[in-house]
């Protein structure tokens, strides 16, 4: 894609993988020995908010994108972690940012990751990203988020710039 628009950014997402993320959050998966591998930060949830509940969910995507994405909209969660673990193997988007000293997305610092079979996501709490986008039928994921139930848990920003997500130059349309 040709991006000549000053008001527009392209970018092409890499593989998801802790190192890169950690910033962000942490990498679901399974890639050490033995039976267990706990996952840091999925409950983590704000001091104010400690009457906060632990919620589960399952989550089925209504559709299924192709690539580009348009990043238009950014969600973050104040008050909790939130924490996607997929129940088929099944590729979706993850695009973060870090917020600007005001708080707004920084969208300069937006990044994109490609989730794989076998992979989920944890977002820390706070941080920017863009809502749920999945490449393949019959995505379904579970859920994992604290609540406080106080009318702020989700924020929902329609971004002034948008950013254009393309396909991964070894990209395939189905798994």
């Amino acid at each position: 894609m040709s991006n000549n628009d000053p008001a527009m950014r392209a970018l092409r997402p890499r593989p998801l993988e802790q190192a890169a993320f950690a910033p962000f959050g942490t990498v679901v998966e399974h890639r050490t020995e033995g039976t267990r591998h706990y996952i840091q930060g999925a409950f983590e949830r704000s001091p104010e908010a400690k009457d906060a509940r632990p919620t589960l969910w399952l989550s089925r995507p209504p559709k299924v994108s192709t690539f580009p994405v348009v990043v238009d909209k950014l969600e973050r969660h104040p008050h909790s972690a939130q924490t996607f673990i997929p129940l088929l193997p099944l590729r979706f988007l993850v695009a973060v940012c870090h917020s600007n000293a005001d708080g707004s997305p920084d969208l300069e610092t937006l990044e994109a990751f490609l989730a794989c079979g076998g992979q989920g996501v944890t977002y820390a709490r706070n941080v920017w990203h863009h809502g749920l986008t999945v490449f393949d039928q019959g995505a379904e994921f579970a859920v994992v988020m604290n609540l406080a139930n106080r009318g702020d848990d989700d924020v929902f920003l329609d971004v002034e710039r948008q950013v254009v997500i393309e396909a991964p130059l070894t990209w395939s349309p189905s798994l």
